[in-house]
Formats: C-alpha cells, sequence, structure tokens
C-alpha cells in the first residue's frame, strides 16, 4: 500500500546531486538544474480575509425583512431544534482568565516531563549557546495559548445576532479544553469537520435551515411579484434573501456553488431593474468560523454583495417576460440547476451545430469572469510575495518578463462531474485522464514550476484519478528536469481556484472543474471538452472572443500531424551504434580547428570511427517521433516541399558550427575558411536534382549579440559587445531583401555574460525588427523563422569519453561565473526567449511576422560532454592556447541540431489538428480526423492517447 501523497505545506530545496529518489521517500519542492536566482513559490494558501464584526456580528447594514420569517411553505425548510441541557454559547461554564490560569498553573506546577515536552521543539531549533531563547519562546508560546481562551471568550460573549435575536445553542461549534481534545475529534476535524457536521446552524433566526439554494427560493418570489407587475402593482415589499450554510461552504463542489451564487445575483440585479425589490446578498461570511480566517472554499472569497458592475442590462435583454420563462422553467424542472438561470437554451443544438446565444448569455460570461479576477487580483496582492502574474499584465509589451520571473504551469484533476463529496463512502467521479504528450505541448519547456493539483474527491472516488498524478509527477520530473515539480490534493477550493486563474498555463482533462477558472485566465488554457456521444455543458457556446483565449481541443486528444516537433529531442538517450556511424561521416573533411580531432583519428578495428560520431539518438518515450539521419535527398524534398530557396543562419561562433555541420552533411564543405584572418561568412548552393526549387542557397552570418550597431567589422578588429570584442556583421538587410522564401535560423546568448537586462533588451529589437522587415516587406511574412537555444559547455571536458545516461549525471557539473563564460546563464537565456516566443506566436494577434518556431536541441546535448575541441578524442596535436569546452568537433554531436531539422521540414506544412481556439463550428468529427490519419499512413494512438509500440517503454 503506498504511503499518501506529499502534503501541500511539505517544501524543501534539493541539490541535483542528491541520490534519485521516488515519490514516496522524496519532499515536494525540488528545485532542479542550475536555475540562477530562481524564487520559491509563495505560499498558495488563501490570506486570512479580515473579520467585519459589525456584519459578522451584530448583523449591521442588514434587514430581517426575509420572505422565509413569515411564510413558513415559501422556505421549504425545516425547524432546528435546541440541544436539551446545552448552555447558550455551548461553552463551559469556566471563564476564559480561569481556564488560561488554570491551564498555566498545570503547566507550570506539573511534573517535569510536562515540562520538557512543551519547551523540547524550541530547544532543539535553539543553537548552542541560546538555551535562554528557547525558554523565551516556549514562554511566548504559553502566553499565546492563554490569548487563545480570551479571544474565544470574548467571541461568546460578542458572537451573539443582536439584530436576529438569541442563537440556540447548537448554532457554535464546541470547543474543549487542550486536555480534553484527547476525547473529542483530531484536531483537523476539530477545526474543519463540515463533512461530520453539515449542519451547525440554522440559516434563519427561527432555526430554519435551507434546503434550496437562494435561486430557487428568490424565483418563488419573483413570479407573484411578476404577476402582479402584470396587473398594475408598481410597490412591492423589501425581500432580502441569503444563501443557505450548505451552498456556502460546500467543500466538494465549487462550480455548483459558485453558480448557484451567481444565479441568485442575477435574480436580484434583473428584479431590481424591473422594480420587483428581491434582493440577495450571499452573506457567506458570518459562517467563516470565530473570525479564525479558515475561509477555505472560494465562496467565502466572493465579493458581498457579487459586482453588478459589468454586468449592463439592455432593453429586451432579462426582461419581466425573459424572467418570467427562466424562473418558470427552473422551478418546472426541480433540480435547483443554477445554469438554467444563467444559461437558459445556451447548448449546442447538434441538429443545427449552433447555439442560442441569446442577450443573456453574451452578458453573463463578461460578469462572471469579472468578479473571478477580483478574488484573485486580491488573492495575488495579498499572498504573492513576486509581481503579478502574466495574466494580469499587458501582453504586448514585452518588457514585463524579467529574469527572475517564475512561470507556473497547472494541471488539474477533479472529477468531471460535481456530484460527489466527501462525507459519501461511494460515488461515481467520472475521470478521464489525458495522455502524456498532450501536457509536453501544452506546458512549455521554460516552465519553472509544475504543479499537479487534485481534489480531494477525484483522489477517493474517481478511478485511476491518483495513479495518474502519480505517473504524472514522475514523467513530469524527466521532462521538465529544471523546474519545481509538486503534487497536491487540495482540500481548498479558495487555493485550488486561486491557483487555477493565476498560474501561466492551464490544462484540464473534460469536467466543470475547471470550466469557470478558464473564463477568467487570459491566455494558455487547455480545457479538452468532450464531444462523444453528445456536448453536455454551455462551454461549447462560449463567444467567439473567449476563444482568442481558451483552446477547447476535442477528448479524446488526437494526435496530429506536425505535433511530433514539439516532442522530438525531449526524452531519450544516447546509444552506441557502429553500424550507423558510417552514414554520419562527412564526404570530405573539415579544415582548421573544427576538423582537427578528426583528421588525426586514426581507425582500428575496435575503433573504426571516432567514437563521438558513432552515437544515435533514441526517443524513448515517444519512439513514433525519431530523429533521422539528414541526407541532402531528404532536405531536398522537404525545401522544396516548403517552397524555401535559402537557409540562413545569423549567430556566433556555435552558429558557424551548425552550419559548416550542414554544409558537410551535404557535401559542400570544402572551401569553407575558419581562418580568424577572413572574413567568417559564407554562402554555399546546394543542387536539388527533380525539385521544383531546382537548388537552394546555404549561408552564414556571423553576428554574435545579433546587433548591428552600424559599423561593418573585419577580421582583428570587432565592433559590439560591452567590451567591444565581438563581431556583429549586417544582417537584417540580407534578410530584408532576399527575394524568394527561406528558412532563418538565430541564436543569441552566449556573449551575453551575465548582462540580463542587454539580453532581454536585445532579445526584443529582434522580434520587433522582425516583424518591421514583415510590414515592409510582404514576402517576408511567408518566411519560416527559427529560434535555436543555447547549449552551455561542459566542465572538465578533456576527462570524458562517453556520453551522460540521463539529466542527473550532467547537473552536478553545471557551473557558473566568469570563469565558465556564464554558462549557467544560458538556460534561464533561454526560457526567456521561449516565453517571448510563445507570447509573439499565440497571443500577438497584430503582428506581421511570421510565428517563430523552437529548434531546441539543449537536451539531446547536455548529455555530451565527449567531443569538444579540447576533448579527449582531439589529441595533442589540437590542442588550443585555452581550454575549448564549449564548441565542437565535426563530425559529432552538432550534427543532430542539423538531424532535428528534417522531421521538422517535414511535418511543418501539414496543419495541425490541435483545435486552438477552434469555434464550436470548426469541432471536427472523430471519425474525420481518424480517416485524415489513415490517409496519411500515420499510427493513431490507442484510448489512452499513447501511440501504439510505446507502452512498453512507458
Amino acid at each position: 500500500m503506498p504511503a499518501d501523497p506529499p502534503s501541500e505545506n511539505e517544501t524543501s530545496r534539493r541539490s541535483c546531486s542528491d541520490p534519485p529518489c521516488d515519490l514516496w521517500s522524496c519532499p515536494t519542492g525540488y528545485l532542479r538544474g542550475s536555475r540562477p536566482n530562481t524564487k520559491r513559490a509563495p505560499p498558495l494558501n488563501p490570506p486570512p480575509a479580515p473579520c467585519t464584526t459589525s456584519i459578522l456580528r451584530n448583523g449591521a447594514g442588514y434587514t430581517n425583512t426575509y420572505p422565509d420569517d413569515n411564510d413558513t411553505t415559501s422556505s421549504r425548510g425545516r425547524k432546528r431544534s435546541s440541544s436539551p441541557g446545552s448552555s447558550r454559547n455551548g461553552r463551559s461554564s469556566l471563564s476564559a482568565m480561569e481556564r488560561a490560569s488554570k491551564f498555566l498553573s498545570t503547566v507550570f506546577e506539573g511534573s517535569e516531563e510536562t515540562w520538557a515536552g512543551i519547551s523540547s521543539y524550541h530547544k532543539r531549533k535553539s543553537t548552542k549557546g541560546h538555551r535562554s531563547t528557547a525558554t523565551l519562546l516556549t514562554f511566548l508560546s504559553l502566553v499565546g495559548i492563554a490569548c487563545f481562551f480570551l479571544q474565544s471568550d470574548i467571541l461568546d460573549r460578542n458572537g451573539h445576532d443582536e439584530a436576529s435575536g438569541e442563537r440556540n445553542a447548537e448554532r457554535k461549534l464546541k470547543r474543549v479544553a487542550p486536555q480534553d481534545l484527547s476525547n473529542d475529534l483530531p484536531p483537523s476535524e476539530f477545526l474543519d469537520d463540515f463533512d461530520q457536521r453539515r449542519r451547525r446552524a440554522a440559516d434563519l433566526p427561527d432555526g430554519t435551515i435551507f434546503d434550496e439554494p437562494a435561486h430557487t427560493r428568490m424565483c418563488r418570489a419573483i413570479l407573484p411579484r411578476l404577476d402582479a407587475l402584470d396587473a398594475g402593482s408598481s410597490a412591492f415589499p423589501e425581500a432580502i434573501f441569503t444563501e443557505s450554510e450548505y451552498v456556502c461552504r460546500d467543500p466538494d463542489a465549487p462550480y455548483t456553488s459558485v453558480m448557484n451564487m451567481m444565479a441568485a445575483q442575477l435574480l436580484s440585479a434583473a428584479s431590481e431593474n424591473l422594480g420587483l425589490d428581491v434582493k440577495y446578498t450571499h452573506r457567506c461570511a458570518k459562517w467563516e468560523k470565530f473570525c479564525s480566517g479558515n475561509m477555505t472554499t472560494i465562496q467565502f472569497h466572493l465579493p458581498d454583495p457579487i459586482s453588478m458592475q459589468s454586468y449592463a442590462f439592455q432593453e429586451g435583454c432579462v426582461d419581466a417576460a425573459a424572467l418570467r420563462f427562466i424562473c418558470q422553467n427552473s422551478l418546472d424542472a426541480g433540480t435547483n440547476n443554477p445554469e438554467m438561470i444563467l444559461f437558459p437554451n445556451s447548448y449546442l443544438d447538434s441538429t443545427s451545430n449552433t447555439c442560442n446565444m441569446q442577450c443573456y448569455f453574451l452578458q453573463v460570461l463578461p460578469w462572471i469572469r469579472t468578479n473571478l479576477r477580483i478574488v484573485a487580483t486580491e488573492w495575488l496582492n495579498t499572498v504573492e510575495t513576486r509581481a503579478l502574474t502574466f495574466w494580469l499584465r499587458n501582453a504586448a509589451e514585452f518588457s514585463h518578463r524579467e529574469k527572475d520571473d517564475m512561470e507556473v504551469s497547472v494541471v488539474s484533476l477533479s472529477c468531471a462531474n460535481d456530484g460527489c463529496n466527501m462525507s459519501q463512502e461511494s460515488c461515481e467521479c467520472i475521470f478521464e485522464p489525458l495522455p502524456n504528450w498532450v501536457y509536453a505541448m501544452n506546458i512549455p519547456r521554460s516552465s519553472t514550476n509544475v504543479a499537479i493539483v487534485v481534489t480531494p474527491t477525484c483522489a477517493k472516488f474517481g478511478e485511476g484519478c491518483t495513479l495518474h498524478a502519480q505517473e504524472l509527477y514522475h514523467f513530469f520530473h524527466r521532462l521538465y528536469p529544471r523546474a519545481d515539480i509538486t503534487y497536491n490534493v487540495i482540500t481548498s477550493t479558495s487555493s485550488w481556484y486561486m491557483r487555477m486563474i493565476t498560474a501561466d498555463h492551464l490544462i484540464c482533462p473534460p469536467g466543470n472543474g475547471c470550466v469557470l477558472p478558464a473564463m477568467a485566465r487570459d491566455a494558455y488554457t487547455y480545457v479538452y471538452e468532450k464531444t462523444s456521444p453528445t456536448i453536455q455543458t454551455w462551454l461549447t457556446c462560449i463567444p467567439n472572443d473567449y476563444l482568442a483565449r481558451l483552446t477547447l481541443p476535442v477528448f479524446p486528444a488526437l494526435y496530429g500531424d506536425g505535433d511530433c516537433r514539439h516532442l522530438r529531442a525531449r526524452m531519450g538517450s544516447w546509444t552506441s551504434d557502429l553500424s550507423l556511424a558510417p552514414s554520419l561521416q562527412y564526404g570530405s573533411p573539415v579544415d582548421g580547428y573544427l576538423g582537427c580531432a578528426d583528421a588525426n583519428f586514426v581507425s582500428s578495428a575496435e575503433e573504426p570511427y571516432r567514437p563521438p560520431t558513432s552515437y544515435r539518438w533514441d526517443e524513448t518515450v515517444w519512439p513514433s517521433c525519431p530523429v533521422d539521419v539528414l541526407s541532402a535527398a531528404d532536405l531536398c524534398t522537404a525545401m522544396d516541399r516548403l517552397g524555401l530557396s535559402r537557409i540562413l543562419f545569423v549567430g556566433d561562433h556555435t552558429t558557424m558550427t551548425q552550419a559548416v555541420s550542414l554544409a558537410s552533411i551535404l557535401g559542400q564543405g570544402a572551401g569553407i575558411s575558419l581562418d580568424p584572418n577572413v572574413v567568417p561568412n559564407f554562402s554555399k548552393t546546394i543542387a536539388c536534382a527533380g525539385t521544383t526549387i531546382g537548388s537552394f542557397e546555404l549561408t552564414f552570418i556571423r553576428n554574435d549579440r545579433l546587433e548591428e550597431p552600424g559599423t561593418t567589422p573585419s577580421p582583428g578588429n570587432p565592433n559590439c559587445g560591452q567590451s567591444n570584442q565581438q563581431f556583429c556583421y549586417p544582417w537584417s538587410t540580407d534578410f530584408a531583401q532576399y527575394s524568394r522564401k527561406q528558412l532563418l535560423i538565430v541564436n543569441t546568448g552566449y556573449h551575453w555574460g551575465n548582462d540580463w537586462q542587454g539580453y532581454i533588451t536585445n532579445f526584443q529589437n529582434i522580434i520587433g525588427r522582425i516583424d518591421e522587415i514583415s510590414a515592409g516587406f510582404a514576402l517576408r511574412a511567408n518566411d519560416v523563422v527559427m529560434f535555436r537555444t543555447s547549449i552551455p559547455g561542459h566542465k572538465e571536458c578533456h576527462l570524458h569519453n562517453g556520453v551522460y545516461g540521463h539529466y542527473g549525471e550532467y547537473c552536478p557539473r553545471i557551473v557558473n561565473g566568469a570563469f565558465w563564460h556564464w554558462w549557467g546563464e544560458l538556460p534561464p537565456y533561454n526560457d526567456y526567449a521561449i516565453r517571448i516566443i510563445n507570447e509573439w506566436n499565440l497571443l500577438n494577434t497584430v503582428k506581421s511576422g511570421p510565428n517563430i518556431e523552437l529548434l531546441d536541441p539543449w537536451f539531446m546535448t547536455i548529455l555530451r560532454p565527449d567531443g569538444h575541441l579540447s576533448g579527449s578524442d582531439a589529441g595533442p596535436s589540437c590542442k588550443l592556447q585555452t581550454e575549448e569546452c564549449l564548441l565542437y568537433s565535426l563530425p559529432g554531436p552538432v550534427d543532430w541540431w542539423n538531424h532535428l531539422l528534417l522531421p521538422w521540414h517535414r511535418l511543418l506544412h501539414v496543419y495541425s489538428y490541435r483545435l486552438i481556439g477552434v469555434a464550436r463550428s470548426k469541432f471536427f468529427p472523430k471519425d474525420m480526423l481518424h480517416q485524415n490519419f489513415r490517409e496519411k499512413n500515420e499510427e493513431l494512438p490507442d484510448r489512452t492517447g499513447i501511440i501504439p509500440g510505446m507502452k512498453q517503454q512507458q
């Protein structure tokens, strides 16, 4: 029997040099890899809300004119009898001071064991020589306990609601003295045992308990007033409805509870607009226990009254006829379903594939969204110690990204239905997991924190829910080795909702658990919607403007053409393969220092090829997305299919190595000079017989920082950089004025050191420059632009003659600082670039330039400490003046950067069937998608979403 998963409050920092551990032996909150200055995630529980005594205790500001007080038939309630023999407050007859004195005397006059047990904790925490501090802490703890009794006594005396009369004894939660706790509930249940003591108090002063949500009771009051309004009445007595305890404190169905409250507030606003004077204030705060701040449900945090500022009534919208229609239908159904109030007739008509939106539906969504964002903003301002997360920022301003920004991705697992509660022994929880590749595509590689949050009902009743969460926990540790991975079962629905709303990225399987938070978000939201056999939620009828923020892919998730480029080279390993090695050699040697190791190599029967040239990359999780060896014929076919006539490399020495590698793979490496006294730029023509393009150009322009300072360097005369030691040859004019479609591959990062502000400004300028060029040259909008991530070097590379098996072997050897050329800054630089690229591709709706693709050989290359210019295979004759553990010899690991280009070219031209921003009219029938796969001879995922042949390797 596995142990319980890590608790929500467990956090620790784990060194990458620590031995591997499983889910049960490790605390949550790892910080993996080298992320300089990465901040820890702030506390994620909602803050204690201020206790407004005048409202909670004295009822100030509220009227006692409840329709349920005078009409017992309309309340549909029952009376609660007082507990016989109980005191008014259900408390001990001892005063607070007497109880505190008794407790303190018990401690101070007790045995030595009593005192030792109380103070041992503080003594353990104190250092040698600081026992006086421990004694002081112990005394303060005792004083705090005494204050606890004093506060509880004040609450006993002031907890009486003067406006509504005497409260019966059962309206107060009985507290016992600390020494009696062993005979009562455990501390956790004592504080919040809602499932066992679901009814602590009546909803009305006379003992009435509501069995229905407020909107149902309000409709019963509204319909007679509508009749009177039709008969000519214009004045009505004020009727104020409050929410029931069950709706306010329900910890298991936040969607239904929030919708109940929203429905009641909408009825209140509509009736007030018509002069019916039926009002609603949820007053959920009155159920918060003893002003302790223990407000764990999202219902507690909604404004009271719920703001109607963003709801604009229109002529003919929610008028008397519409209000009668809504209320009558809701009462006739007898289901207390709030959606019948908020979204009447707003379900997809499967026969016509259309939605009856109606004006009130279009008004409701922005209104719900605004109120949830109000709650989230207050939560962030109170709890978060960092700047507001991305969803509250202006996406058009790239400058909001900072070096230490966290990028939080949340995977929310809950029951698809909202009908289970933890007090039940059994319940049908519909849980349908997503396949792992869905998370890999939608959670960016730049995520600093990936949180798996599971609802208690899903963990208890959902078949496979806990197992799926555990598998994801281990899977994410491998997929995001530098991220902080956490797995929590969250009992607080307010914390759950706030995490989903404020996360940078949110991914949810089918169900209503994520629906409301998804509405409140701005971007990067993926809520899978089940469409077979029928669409059963109003989510598919949301207005089109929401689809710019929210992605509604169909479920089961379908693996589409082109998706491999998001998965390849992220999880795999290197394997020595002498049978493949011949195809990894060049037709002609590379001149200069890049080819020195290969030129000096002497083959033997044991080592027919230089070892760094004999490894094959294997995809261990997604073998259907292999990295094949590139050939000239294959690349020509791909270039012809895309209509590309040039590959333009722009970057520093590492980019030049990639360009020389590609030219050599294509048989055009001869004649490329690496002499530092010669301009390094070059261009080669690659013949493509039997293609439409006939040939394409391969061009390299050296620009170490992707800057253009206005001058042109020459060998020995650099022109850019902090100390003017880098070379920045002009490139943008050549790119802009090229007469045909081209592929641009750029990289920057190595020559910025720890100048974060410079890198941020420069990367923004690069994106802006490409967009500016595309606006001035229409042909550039059809180009393909690719950013390659930067790869750190390997410390003491001369000691390595093999590969790393996994990230854990590389992690302890991460280095940073000026001596190591600030290699440790490169992964965060990559993260920043990936975030900006994602925002550019997904959020910028006014750009002129094309989307930017990501070429990411980072993971596969950090596992290659072998093959560097100063590696063990280089030989003494190739020894450089300074150790070079960043650049690689050719052929070698850099060739695989170019092998990654081939499958990318093959799939880029194919439309990906990830249904991003899909409107309801564009939902693809499942059979049509499967037919498309059959036509393209692609393997279909099975029901679990795992491609055939992958299960044994999962």
